[in-house]
């Protein structure tokens, strides 16, 4: 209780508790965590409801995603210090802050998990099972400090004009940029994005913009990629839509000569698509692969033109904690564009106890551009 005090906290807070992925969802009273080194408590102002939320915490989670239970989920949000430690020295109570989705054990970095959605690995379990069981879609949450960015709220807000619930697209943005920054995508380079009329694959095209490449975003939806064309002046971004014949692609992305960059971010179904071995296929000499997509099965690719050309195929998972930091300064410098400017749209803000309002939202509205939000401190 003095602790508590001692921190401005309260004893207890609300959180959004999952019991059972066959269960309803449940607000419950939980205890009000202190903060100890290393760890901050936040306070979240809106945290992301991806598309497929409905899908891993309800309806018996069809996609299979590994977590400890009872808990609390939610990731990745905007949000304020509530508390610090005391070993601190730059964080403040109060501040503005991006929380990253990814926690990684501090003695052993190959150990990662997304923290509120998925332990990942075995040797992520009993990181989540214990200090990082609790995500954000609730009152109060804590975060490693090494996850939690201050946001320069003076150039954000005050300067370039931004509502805080448009700094939630950080969360789409972040990812992608690991792979291109991986892969080490170059100013005036062509990059091939596919699939990119998913969530992660549109935000890469903005990523990739934003780094001065050219881009040709190859995807199935015709309309979200019209969509994208429009993101810059002629000749910045050109489409293609797969055709599902690997001949048919090549040709198609031929008639844009060379690529340097192939970067996948293709979704677990997408594994016998014909735009992977066609992508790999239209890369120059020297060109690079990375593959930050979703698919579980083998790639089939030519084992001699990956030697004969040189090609250097690399594999990303999520981001570092440099390259978060690396990208929301490119929003705080005004280099990217976020939220309305850049042509992405909040479709919806629940409440914690709106929670199956706000699935079937996610559901029908997310995706490419869109986000929805738990706002669980209200506005």
């Amino acid at each position: 209780m003095a602790a508590h005090a001692e921190h401005s906290l309260p004893e207890t807070y609300t959180g959004l508790q999952i019991h059972s992925p066959s269960e309803s969802l449940t607000l419950a009273k939980l205890p009000t965590p202190i903060p100890t080194a290393g760890t901050v408590v936040i306070k979240p102002l809106y945290a992301i409801i991806v598309q497929y939320a409905g899908e891993i915490f309800a309806n018996g989670n069809p996609r299979g995603y590994k977590y400890p239970l009872p808990s609390v989920p939610g990731g990745t949000c905007i949000a304020r210090i509530a508390a610090v430690p005391s070993d601190a020295t730059s964080l403040k109570p109060g501040q503005l802050v991006y929380v990253e989705v990814t926690v990684r054990a501090r003695d052993d970095p190959n150990v990662k998990i997304l923290r509120g959605f998925h332990e990942v690995s075995e040797a992520g379990r009993k990181l989540m099972a214990e200090d990082w069981r609790n995500g954000c879609w609730g009152e109060l949450s804590t975060a490693p400090m090494e996850g939690v960015h201050v946001l320069d709220e003076n150039a954000l807000v005050g300067q370039l004009g931004y509502k805080l619930e448009e700094l939630g697209a950080l969360s789409q943005l972040i990812v992608p940029y690991g792979g291109l920054a991986d892969i080490g995508l170059k100013p005036g380079e062509t990059v091939l994005i596919a699939t990119a009329t998913g969530s992660f694959g549109s935000a890469a095209v903005h990523v990739a913009l934003s780094m001065g490449a050219r881009v040709i975003a190859m995807g199935r939806n015709e309309m979200a990629l019209a969509e994208l064309k429009k993101l810059a002046e002629p000749g910045r971004v050109e489409i293609v839509k797969i055709s599902g014949d690997v001949q048919e692609d090549v040709n198609a992305l031929a008639k844009f000569g060379p690529l340097d960059v192939y970067f996948d971010i293709s979704p677990t179904v997408a594994s016998k698509s014909s735009h992977i071995k066609a992508g790999f296929m239209c890369l120059k000499s020297g060109g690079r692969m990375s593959l930050m997509g979703g698919i579980r099965d083998n790639l089939d690719l030519p084992y001699s033109q990956i030697s004969f050309k040189n090609i250097t195929i690399k594999g990303t998972f999520m981001n570092t904690t440099q390259q978060a930091r690396d990208l929301i300064k490119t929003v705080e410098r005004g280099v990217l564009k976020v939220g309305s400017r850049a042509g992405q749209k909040v479709c919806g803000k629940f409440r914690l106890e709106d929670w199956e309002e706000a699935f079937n939202v996610a559901a029908a509205e997310a995706g490419p551009g869109k986000s929805v939000y738990f706002i669980p401190n209200g506005e």
